[in-house]
């Protein structure tokens, strides 16, 4: 039902369902397929809070913005809470063998992709 009534973009790392939409407030549902993950990417003009509604991911985050190379990597569970602020840079990945899905509020200037600066890209290593 959610594929007919939201609008929906498959994307290498999973998909993404747009679910509400206002001048400053989006809100989207993040699907993380198994070892796969999101750009590590920051924000100039928006912040973002993630709900993890299923599953469980690795967050990748640091708080110098100049320096991304600095970084935590934290496990994010069902219904853990998480607020990337502006400028953060970021990145979550799934490790596990289901589906990770994230609510994620985004609130600022600019909610599209245009506000996006990606450093690299997830990859999987088998180990």
């Amino acid at each position: 039902l959610k594929d007919y009534k939201y609008e929906s973009e498959n994307r290498m790392w999973g998909k993404f369902f747009n679910l509400y939409f206002e001048e400053k407030v989006k809100i989207k549902e993040l699907i993380i397929f198994p070892n796969k993950g999101i750009s590590y990417q920051r924000h100039f003009h928006r912040s973002e809070v993630w709900f993890v509604k299923k599953g469980e991911c690795i967050l990748k985050s640091s708080q110098d913005s100049n320096n991304p190379d600095i970084y935590n990597n934290s496990t994010l569970k069902i219904q853990d809470t998480v607020i990337i602020k502006k400028g953060t840079w970021h990145q979550v990945y799934n490790v596990t063998n289901q589906p990770c899905h994230i609510i994620e509020i985004q609130y600022g200037e600019v909610l599209d992709e245009s506000d996006i600066e990606r450093l690299s890209f997830y990859e999987h290593n088998e180990d």
